[in-house]
């Protein structure tokens, strides 16, 4: 499509001519042969849906003909991804050719860690976070969207070009047109674009399956295949149908920023400590020892030595965004009770108070005349009948140093599944070990949860629907 002399002009084919698309099956049969197509005209000859359809039965509203409402039909059969994808401009990227898109744009990054590493703007973290988590299934209408980031007349501006390079770096797409509705749920006017994320349309495993190549390699294959099937096309004008990698937009360098370590660790914990005292320093340091060793790896290189995710991925071999996911699990797990502890109270702080419970236990055993009993509640985990030291070593790491913090530590919901390398197999071996030596019985709620499977499937079920009645 283009202006000329002030009339708009589309270019395109004859209807008895042998290349002419009359449907849009054949529209689809096409896209999947080419692998991605731009709907109008561009920069390279022949690379359109508008070049090979007829001129005058664009905008009849016929969906029979009109290729301007079979875009509405294709992105709602899911037979291909749409959106401005190329150079700022709408087209159609085959289910084949999506995971190379999705991997040279986003330059491996999801958008959380684009945020992270400061390559996202705040008008996009806005938009994306309707569709961050809980919402990544969420399909909104345009207006939703700009309504709900806050953009119009007194928010902000630019609402428009924000979406534009969020399709350009393939972190949204066009999922449908459907009309507004009205308070009957009639459909009236217009009908309006409706957002989506390309996860939701085609899977989150799909989309992000050429994770595991570098993204220049995908980059590579778009352009070769390009070049293939164009072979006049220059250089400039296959760059400028493919764009740019999500953060290689050229950006003023900014100062160099020294990490502020460790409270930029605790900001993204939540966690209010200003002046750590040097024992929940040492706290900490057992907190991510806790830790898989890819995540400690990470948040050291992240948080102490300041690096983007990007950067850290270059050291470590892996992506930029699997670290920042990495990077978030890590955090989750020293949020966790058992391990938030160890900071908040410090290490010598949390080791005197296990002890203590350790203590109040050994006295209950003595006024129930549990002599056997009491004694054992300040030996090491290793004195139990049948538990090896290798498990004692792993209940050590996890500051369970006696069997009194042991049975204290099985009071909580699954403790076992909150212990690194403690599992099913080796907790079910130390509640029957507890159990065989008088130090708990079948009310204790570990045992219950071990050899009661009645018991454990409900409670399982029960909390689950306790934090989805908590999201709602």
């Amino acid at each position: 499509m283009g202006n000329e002399n002030g009339t708009w002009i589309m270019h395109g084919v004859a209807a008895d001519d042998p290349q002419c698309i009359h449907t849009v099956d054949e529209a689809i049969e096409y896209i999947n042969e080419a692998g991605f197509l731009p709907l109008f005209r561009n920069d390279i000859p022949g690379f359109s849906l508008e070049e090979q359809t007829i001129p005058e039965h664009w905008w009849s509203g016929d969906p029979e003909i009109d290729p301007w409402e079979w875009r509405a039909v294709i992105a709602r059969r899911r037979a291909a991804l749409y959106g401005k994808f190329f150079d700022g401009k709408a087209g159609f990227i085959s289910r084949e050719w999506i995971p190379y898109f999705s991997n040279f744009r986003r330059d491996g990054y999801d958008f959380d860690s684009l945020w992270d590493d400061e390559k996202a703007t705040r008008r996009q973290k806005k938009i994306m976070d309707l569709f961050a988590e809980e919402n990544s299934d969420d399909e909104l209408f345009s207006y939703e969207l700009r309504q709900k980031a806050g953009f119009g007349k007194e928010g902000e501006k630019g609402f428009e070009s924000t979406v534009t390079n969020l399709q350009m770096l393939m972190y949204l797409c066009v999922r449908d047109f459907r009309q507004k509705k009205n308070r009957k749920g009639q459909g009236y006017g217009w009908s309006v674009a409706v957002y989506a994320t390309p996860e939701h349309v085609f899977g989150y495993d799909h989309v992000r399956s050429a994770y595991n190549e570098p993204p220049v390699e995908s980059g590579k294959r778009i352009a070769l295949h390009i070049m293939e099937l164009y072979p006049d096309a220059s250089a400039s004008q296959i760059r400028k149908v493919i764009g740019v990698q999500a953060g290689g937009t050229p950006e003023k360098k900014k100062p160099e920023k020294k990490a502020d370590y460790p409270q930029n660790l605790f900001r993204a914990m939540k966690l209010n400590l200003k002046s750590p005292t040097e024992d929940q320093m040492m706290g900490l340091e057992f907190a991510i020892g806790q830790l898989q060793d890819d995540q400690r790896e990470i948040l050291r290189l992240h948080f102490e030595q300041g690096l983007t995710f990007r950067e850290v991925g270059e050291i470590t071999g892996i992506s930029g965004a699997r670290c920042g996911h990495l990077s978030r699990t890590a955090l989750r797990h020293l949020k966790q009770p058992r391990k938030i502890l160890w900071i908040k109270e410090g290490y010598q702080g949390r080791v005197l108070k296990m002890f203590s419970i350790a203590e109040e236990a050994r006295k209950q055993f003595i006024k129930e005349g549990k002599a056997v009993q009491a004694e054992m509640m300040l030996k090491s985990p290793d004195a139990l009948s049948g538990i090896t030291a290798q498990h004692a070593r792993l209940l050590m790491n996890a500051g369970i140093g006696n069997i009194g913090i042991l049975r204290e530590t099985m009071k909580e919901d699954f403790w076992n599944c909150r212990i690194p390398g403690i599992g099913d197999a080796i907790g079910r071996k130390l509640v029957a070990a507890l159990y065989y030596s008088g130090l708990i019985d079948e009310s204790f709620e570990a045992y219950k949860e071990e050899f009661d499977k009645n018991y454990y499937y409900a409670k399982r079920a029960r909390m689950r629907e306790e934090y989805q009645d908590g999201q709602s």
